[in-house]
């Protein structure tokens, strides 16, 4: 199943936010209550909220959620961006 999301992932040209946290993945957690089916919610801030996009069987497919939103996609921006190398010119200044 984690190849599949990954694959996913990679054909829609989305990028899974990793995270240091239990899951593994910004914007997802695990619900505590024990026995859910589907106990991994994707969670993203908009307009200021907590908004939860739903909850799903594993860790990967919340993730994949959280990359196909808007907010995920622009965390995903912005680490790019973080991460890229300096330019020669760049790097004189």
């Amino acid at each position: 199943m984690a190849s599949e999301v990954r694959q996913q992932a990679q054909a829609e040209k989305q990028t899974l936010l990793v995270a240091e946290n239990k899951t593994g993945y910004f914007g997802v957690s695990l619900d505590p209550r024990a026995g859910r089916s589907k106990p991994y919610q994707a969670r993203v801030w908009r307009g200021g909220k907590l908004v939860s996009l739903g909850y799903f069987a594993t860790a990967g497919e919340a993730a994949l959620c959280v990359a196909q939103s808007p907010e995920g996609q622009a965390v995903a921006a912005e680490r790019a961006a973080a991460a890229a190398p300096l330019t020669s010119e760049e790097a004189r200044q």
